[in-house]
């Protein structure tokens, strides 16, 4: 009886799940850390090390206006745009949505266009 009137009534509760791979280094892209994250910028630097040697660096955020402290980002990407940039990328796009106590995964994916015209003559 109880679960019939929880459906009848205006309340409702939706339950959504998703479930994904656990994939090793659990980091696929980068990692916004929190100033006040339970992980420090340094733990996860050597915790992506230990994982996965060589393909992490750390990138540390200025000022501290901002809720991110660092962002730990694979070198792979480095080599397309620079640490820079995609910092202000990143912040500019995901820093609202953080907490100063929050680390967030961040998947980027990196594409190159390109769009030539060739002459005849």
């Amino acid at each position: 009886m109880r679960q019939s009137s929880m459906f009848n009534g205006e309340r409702s509760l939706r339950v959504r799940a998703r479930a994904q791979r656990f994939e090793i280094p659990p980091i696929r892209d980068a990692l916004l850390i929190g100033r006040l994250a339970p992980i420090g910028p340094e733990a996860a630097r050597r915790m992506a090390e230990a994982i996965a040697p060589g393909q992490y660096t750390l990138l540390r955020v200025e000022g501290d206006a901002e809720p991110v402290e660092a962002i730990l980002v694979r070198k792979a990407h480095l080599r397309f745009l620079d640490g820079k940039h995609l910092a202000r990328i990143l912040l500019e796009e995901f820093a609202q949505f953080i907490s100063p106590e929050d680390v967030l995964r961040v998947d980027i994916e990196l594409e190159i266009l390109l769009d030539r015209t060739l002459s005849f003559s």
